[in-house]
């Protein structure tokens, strides 16, 4: 592999780099490959696995060296060739004293592998097939005949209609690509030939062509192998792309539906998904006014209060303005939950308004309340 073949000649550069400081090269399961104490090599490194795992630096004090075996003090960086996790890098030291010299190590081993990834077929087809879904999210012009020409120089055709999905962890840690259970459960699914995929900001995007729909098909399947994916991801598909420049429009409502559906598997397809996809989206472009409604809120109620009310709101709407229904969810009386809403109603000034209205405005607040609070405050 790349990265033990190089491990060896970077920890000899990078050490003179940092001061002498010990350095270790660290694989994704976690054994030192190549270390400037060369007895190490070869031993197990806690604080890398977990720096793999989380996908974030791994500072280790030296009263925590208990809970990390084979470590010693230091901080430990995960290292990324096109959005893949290959290793980590570590430096010794105190982490609170070295914080600027680890940045550097991570910085310059980062691109040391970037550069020499570009002599390494595999690597360099990840980095190409990054840089078409680049252009391709852009969508001006220019990025769309950069996109056609180095899809052309590699054989890659698009067949149209194709779908967007964007695939995140459901930790929050940066996906990679390829990996396992995700490269497993996606890998029939993709064709070199015929999809465009590459990490984007800590999330897997995907370009498919007509396998979409089986895949989507197929996760909501409970009983599916595919299925097992969505026990650590969430997939979020948006509308079939009929041209190039629909891609990015195609990516924008995914990106919505990742950050606001608290479901493991959307397809905007779907009925139901498309309902909360245009809540979520009316609450992003009415921002300003709901925020006024907002300050309302948090001149009448204290924070608790209002997180009663809204919840209160949803449920009651969720149920389709089912009292009875709604009231047991909740575990309160018929008459408590009548009392909340009309409250809330009052509060906000929708008293006089029809009934639709007031719904419409307080899902999209409640949307809005979501965003500033995270998905399951209420």
């Amino acid at each position: 592999m790349l990265l033990e073949s190089l491990a060896k000649e970077l920890v000899s550069v990078t050490s003179a780099l940092v001061g002498g400081r010990t350095i270790n090269i660290m694989n994704t399961d976690g054994i030192i490959i190549a270390s400037t104490e060369t007895e190490r090599i070869g031993t197990f490194h806690q604080g890398a696995l977990e720096a793999v795992q989380t996908g974030k630096t791994v500072n280790i004090r030296r009263d925590q060296l208990a809970q990390y075996p084979g470590a010693k003090e230091g901080c430990n960086m995960p290292l990324r060739v096109s959005g893949s996790i290959i290793g980590v890098v570590g430096i010794y030291g105190d982490p609170s004293e070295i914080q600027p010299l680890a940045h550097l190590l991570e910085v310059y081993a980062a691109k040391y592998y970037q550069l020499e990834a570009m002599a390494s077929p595999r690597l360099a087809e990840n980095e190409m097939r990054g840089r078409v879904l680049g252009y391709l999210l852009n969508s001006s012009e220019t990025a769309v005949t950069n996109a056609l020409a180095l899809m052309a120089s590699h054989k890659i055709q698009l067949t149209f209609p194709v779908a967007v999905a964007v695939i995140s962890h459901l930790s929050g840690a940066p996906v990679t690509f390829p990996q396992e259970p995700l490269a497993g459960a996606l890998g029939s699914y993709l064709d070199p030939q015929a999809d465009v995929w590459g990490v984007v900001d800590d999330r897997l995007v995907l370009v498919m062509s007509d396998r979409a729909q089986p895949l989507a098909a197929r996760l909501r399947r409970s009983e599916s192998g595919e299925a097992a994916l969505l026990s650590s991801y969430r997939i979020s598909f948006g509308e079939m792309c009929r041209s190039l420049l629909d891609i990015r429009w195609a990516y924008e409502q995914a990106l919505i539906l990742d950050a606001t559906s608290p479901d493991v598997c959307n397809d905007i397809q779907q009925l139901s998904t498309r309902c909360r996809y245009m809540l979520a989206h009316a609450a992003v472009t009415e921002a300003p006014f709901l925020s006024t409604l907002y300050d309302r809120l948090c001149r009448e109620f204290s924070p608790e209060e209002r997180r009663t009310l809204l919840k209160s709101a949803e449920c009651y709407y969720d149920s389709g303005r089912a009292v009875n229904k709604a009231a047991a969810e909740l575990f309160i009386h018929k008459n408590t939950l009548q009392y909340r809403v009309r409250r809330l109603q009052s509060a906000l000034g929708l008293d006089r308004s029809g009934e639709f209205q007031r719904e419409y405005f307080i899902r999209l607040l409640a949307e809005l309340y979501k965003r500033k609070q995270g998905l399951r405050a209420l």
